[in-house]
């Protein structure tokens, strides 16, 4: 086999349906190896970053690899987004560059770059191919080393002749079989002390119960212990939203949000499948020193070893952690007092209150769009089966309110807060779940970032297909900010208006405006029947005030 077929026969085998490129001339064998294939199929970008988000998203929709392809120099730093990205959101996702050759190497030949040293820092395992009868091997670890314990992104360096070389030394796939280490008897019966002895513990499910297709699992285990359920930043779909035992997600605005009350209440947290980042840790005060930990994951370094420790730490599949625990509280069976009964019920209560969006479709006095009227339209326009992608932003705030996630791979949002997420992952929950709409949240700001994915949306035919572009003609978070530290002093986020409808009909979509409440669920009833992709510029205030003013 050539080294090419090698590279492709590894990804076919791994049944991976979607590969995300932009075209390099240092990389031309491997792209030859995918012709006439439709699965898997080479989906080539407009940009290096768009390849690279559409493979992340993949990877979270399937519970597979993500795969990408680019070229040396500026094609990886213009990826380095998605794998900053990747990293942090603990995605399994194996990329290729394509380098100069070797026998030109480390004379800063065209585009060179010490890939292996340059993507250190934002990957889990990098590795330059020197020998064309060794990349079976390094194939395979690659796939190995990105899925297993924290799954994240792994980066291969192939130089340009050793991707036209003939010498790859064949080798036999293997469906590999990596299992956690097992939840023991004795550690299950620790947890089953902790939660028994607890009278308010809480739950907080992260990624991990997303990889692991464990939402049916949790929603057993807390039913079973009657334990309410937080998500973690961005990980809201992990846990049906409309379920009596969910009291919300952790988001920006939970340090000061009563959503968070909760958490902070709880003398036990039982966190899943979570690494207890910035956010869903309410910047680091959660477990506070009074708070006990239970922390399951399959990656030892995020139990146990992090920034708080943990009182009981599971390296183990999270799924079986969940049906060992709760078999082992059975035969204890463990019951809540009335009174914390009451007091869940009470916060659930609270917690639809103020997440669900009043029916006034009207704008605002001043002529105004009103943030809580669209997403009235949008909540009961939508359903739960559509694939929703947010970038950064003001804007999403108000999707982190009011929206209601009741499936699990039906959000995706990056826990770095990267802007020009949101357009890119969409294609690739599309291309994943393409029998539901995906419904794209961005910003205007955000949106031109890599608002040229779009024509990769016309070109690959996608339906119910829509982006909601919240326009402000701002930089509305650091505007926002600016407002707080320097009063009066606005620099560097006023942006020209930019007409996003006329934009997507010239790339072959379909382009709406929207400049009032009154216009937008006829509108977006449209977009999404569109037959094409769609694209809605909602005209909203840099003065519009955000979803969680006023409440405390």
């Amino acid at each position: 086999m050539t080294v090419a077929e090698t590279i492709f026969e590894a990804i076919k085998t791994r049944e991976i349906d979607h590969v995300f490129c932009v075209p390099g001339e240092s990389f031309l064998a491997t792209m030859d190896a995918f012709y006439g294939s439709d699965n898997p199929r080479l989906i080539s970008t407009r940009h290096e970053e768009g390849a690279g988000i559409m493979a992340e998203v993949y990877a979270k929709a399937t519970s597979n690899t993500g795969v990408c392809i680019v070229t040396r120099g500026p094609g990886l730093t213009h990826l380095s987004i998605a794998l900053h990205t990747a990293q942090q959101d603990s995605t399994p996702l194996v990329v290729i560059v394509g380098q100069v050759p070797t026998q030109v190497r480390r004379r800063e030949a065209f585009q060179e770059l010490d890939i292996v040293e340059f993507v250190r820092p934002i990957s889990k395992w990098s590795v330059e191919i020197t020998r064309a009868d060794r990349v079976a091997e390094i194939v395979d670890k690659a796939f190995h080393i990105a899925c297993s314990g924290r799954p994240g992104p792994v980066v291969i360096s192939l130089p340009e002749d050793i991707d036209r070389s003939t010498r790859a030394k064949p080798s036999v796939w293997r469906e590999t079989n990596a299992f956690s280490p097992s939840v023991t008897e004795e550690s299950s019966k620790s947890a089953a002390d902790l939660i028994c002895k607890a009278k308010r513990p809480c739950i907080l499910a992260g990624e991990g119960i997303l990889r692991g297709n464990h939402s049916d699992k949790l929603v057993h285990f807390a039913e079973l212990l009657q334990i309410p359920v937080i998500t973690a930043w961005r990980r809201f779909d992990a846990f049906p939203n409309s379920h009596h035992l969910y009291l919300g997600g952790l988001h920006v605005s939970s340090l000061s949000n009563v959503l968070s009350e909760p958490l902070k209440n709880a003398d036990l947290i039982i966190a899943i499948g979570t690494r207890l980042d910035e956010f869903t840790t309410l910047n680091y005060t959660v477990p506070s020193p009074r708070q006990k930990l239970i922390h399951i994951d399959q990656s030892a370094g995020d139990t146990g070893g992090s920034w708080t420790g943990a009182d009981l730490s599971l390296v183990a599949d999270e799924g079986e952690a969940m049906l060992k625990i709760g078999g082992t509280l059975k035969l204890a069976n463990p019951e809540p007092s009335k009174a914390r009964q009451t007091e869940v019920a009470e916060w659930h209560e609270r917690y639809v209150k103020l997440t669900t969006p009043q029916s006034n479709r009207s704008s605002l006095k001043d002529g105004t769009i009103d943030f809580e009227g669209i997403y009235y339209d949008i909540v009961n326009i939508l359903d739960d089966d559509v694939s929703t992608t947010c970038d950064a932003g003001d804007f999403g705030g108000w999707l982190v309110r009011y929206y209601k996630w009741n499936k699990p791979h039906t959000f995706f949002g990056p826990t770095s807060g990267a802007m020009g997420y949101a357009l890119p992952a969409a294609i690739g929950a599309k291309l994943s779940r393409p029998h539901a709409p995906a419904v794209a949240f961005a910003g205007d700001g955000g949106f031109t970032m890599t608002m040229s994915e779009l024509e990769t949306a016309v070109r690959l035919n996608l339906d119910s297909f829509v982006v909601l572009v919240f326009n402000n003609n701002n930089y509305g978070t650091i505007n926002r900010h600016q407002k707080r530290e320097f009063p009066g002093r606005p620099i560097g986020t006023r942006l020209k208006n930019i007409n996003f409808a006329e934009i997507a009909k010239a790339m072959g979509a379909e382009g709406y405006t929207v400049n009032s409440n009154e216009e937008f669920a006829v509108i977006l009833q449209s977009a999404l029947n569109a037959g094409c992709p769609a694209v809605i510029d909602i005209k909203v205030s840099v003065n519009s005030p955000g979803p969680w003013d006023g409440i405390k």
